[in-house]
């Protein structure tokens, strides 16, 4: 047996921020047509993808496909770091939480996280990141947003994540069927993905209006007491249909991608030791 060779903390911020930027450039459109939705208020009167349809047409009609991408460069300065420093933050508070939980059961084999471990993992390491990347002058404001929107569908996400990889992996083993890895990652982060932009809707509602019209919705629970006065329960969920479809994509495109950045990290530096060397010669 070799050494259990790890990637290291700089692999990790690559990877993320690798798996940033393709996301950011591949799913650039959703954002742009979330932007154009939000600044003009079409949901308000019509909603679904025949809002969405005539956001695209109007777009491409002014500025040709390419516009689809307009904003791609701010879009990778604002959001590739914050990736990065999420799964920096993600597998340090991972390695800190196995080692706390392997002390408080005695359970030194111990190599899984429990679920709860995974939401609070997920919900910190994306407020941390947040944090560190907020100018002075909006940290506030932004950190109260990201509290109450980001972290919870982080959290969430990452507990839903594996947990369903978990699953899969169990069937697999179950019916003696060979899963490769990749479709382990992508099925469950679409899976995660969809259900966790469900759940949070309302925090990611709460927080667009807060911006868009910051006299009328004041606060967070003032907020929530307008849209449900207002507009029932469904009010939460106009509009849901972009946002679950690009947070679906993207978490499993990000992750997938991250996994796999370090798993080839780790197979290069298993081959490239001195032991992976010795099991190749005697094979």
């Amino acid at each position: 047996m070799g050494t259990d060779k790890k990637p290291g903390s700089i692999v990790h911020l690559g990877a993320g921020a690798l798996s940033g930027v393709t996301s950011c450039v591949l799913l650039q459109p959703f954002d742009l047509i979330k932007t154009r939705l939000q600044q003009s208020q079409i949901q308000q009167a019509h909603n679904g993808l025949g809002t969405i349809s005539a956001t695209v047409r109007s777009v491409v009609a002014a500025d040709g496909v390419r516009g689809l991408w307009r904003g791609t460069l701010p879009s990778l300065i604002r959001n590739a770091p914050g990736t990065s420093l999420y799964f920096y933050f993600l597998n340090h508070t991972r390695h800190f939480c196995l080692a706390a939980e392997q002390r408080f059961t005695g359970d030194q084999a111990r190599t899984q996280l429990s679920p709860s471990s995974n939401m609070v993992i997920g919900a910190s390491s994306r407020a941390f990141a947040g944090f560190l990347l907020m100018p002075g002058t909006i940290l506030k404001v932004h950190f109260e947003s990201s509290l109450y929107k980001d972290a919870p569908y982080a959290g969430l996400y990452l507990l839903l994540y594996e947990a369903i990889k978990n699953q899969e992996r169990a069937m697999a083993q179950r019916r003696n069927v060979l899963l490769p890895e990749t479709t382990v990652t992508m099925v469950a982060g679409v899976a995660a993905g969809l259900a966790a932009s469900y759940l949070t809707q309302p925090f990611d509602m709460v927080k667009t209006r807060m911006q868009l019209r910051p006299l009328e919705y004041t606060s967070v629970v003032q907020s929530f007491a307008k849209i449900y006065n207002e507009e029932t329960f469904r009010g939460f969920f106009r509009g849901i249909s972009l946002r679950v479809l690009r947070k679906g994509v993207q978490a499993s495109l990000v992750f997938t991608l991250y996994e796999w950045v370090l798993r080839s990290s780790t197979r290069r530096s298993e081959t490239s030791s001195p032991t992976g060397s010795s099991a190749r010669l005697q094979a």
